[in-house]
C-alpha cells in the first residue's frame, strides 16, 4: 500500500508514495470516462483495421462449416482481441494512456507510487478487454429487435449480461470509495490520480514522468 494517505479538502484520500516525492488526488470520474472515450476510439480503430485479415479467417471457417466454423471465429476474434490487450499494456506500463495524457492523469501502482509493472498491466488491460467485449455483446443481445439466435449467441448472451452488470458495477464503486478507486484498480493494484504536488515544491504541480 502506499505509505500515506491524507484527507484532501473534498474528503478523498490524497497518495504519498513511499519515498514521499509526492502527494497526488484520485482521477475523477468524468476525466477517466473522457480518457478511456478517446483510448477506446483509438484502439477501437486498430481493432477494425486487424479485423481485415481476422475477417478472411474467419470466412474459411463459415466455408467449412460445422464445430471448424465456430472455432476459427473464436480464434480470429481472439486475435483482433489481443491488440487491444498489447496496445492497453503498453500504454499502462507507460504511467498513461494516449487519453489519460490528453486529460493529464496518470496511473501509479500501489506499492510504488510509479508505473505499473508490466504484470499489473496486463492484467488490467485483460481485465477491460474482457469487460468492453461483455457490455457490447450484452447491449447487441438485450436491444437486438431479432430472437433469431443461435446456441451460441444466446450462451455469450448468458454470459456477457452478468459479467456487464458486475463491469459497471464496478466502474461506479470509485464514487462511494475512500481513495476513489475503482474495484478493478484495487483488484490490480494501481491508482488512477492527478494533481501531483511535489513535497520539496508544495505550490507547483509535477509529474513524476516529466508532462
Amino acid at each position: 500500500m502506499l505509505s500515506r494517505i491524507s484527507a484532501s479538502a473534498s474528503s478523498r484520500a490524497r497518495y504519498s508514495p513511499p519515498d514521499g516525492t509526492y502527494t497526488a488526488a484520485p482521477a475523477p470520474l468524468w476525466r477517466r470516462g473522457v480518457a478511456s472515450t478517446i483510448d477506446w476510439t483509438v484502439a477501437g480503430v486498430a481493432y477494425l483495421l486487424f479485423l481485415i485479415p481476422a475477417g478472411v479467417v474467419e470466412a474459411l471457417g463459415h466455408t467449412i462449416g460445422g464445430t471448424t466454423e465456430t472455432v476459427l471465429f473464436i480464434l480470429a476474434q481472439a486475435l483482433a482481441l489481443s491488440v487491444l490487450v498489447g496496445y492497453f499494456t503498453a500504454m499502462l506500463a507507460s504511467g498513461h494512456t494516449m487519453g489519460m495524457r490528453a486529460l493529464d492523469i496518470h496511473v501509479v501502482a500501489i506499492g510504488s507510487g510509479r508505473e505499473p509493472s508490466r504484470w499489473r498491466s496486463l492484467a488490467r488491460s485483460v481485465l477491460a478487454v474482457v469487460f468492453a467485449v461483455a457490455a457490447i455483446n450484452a447491449y447487441a443481445y438485450l436491444f437486438s429487435f431479432s430472437s433469431d439466435f443461435t446456441p451460441f449467441e444466446r450462451l455469450v448472451a448468458a454470459v456477457a449480461v452478468p459479467v456487464a452488470a458486475v463491469a459497471l458495477a464496478g466502474q461506479l464503486w470509485m464514487l462511494v470509495d475512500r481513495s476513489g478507486r475503482t474495484l478493478w484498480d484495487r483488484l490490480t493494484g494501481l491508482a488512477v490520480v492527478e494533481d501531483m504536488v511535489p513535497t520539496s515544491m508544495p505550490d507547483r504541480l509535477w509529474s513524476p514522468w516529466g508532462t
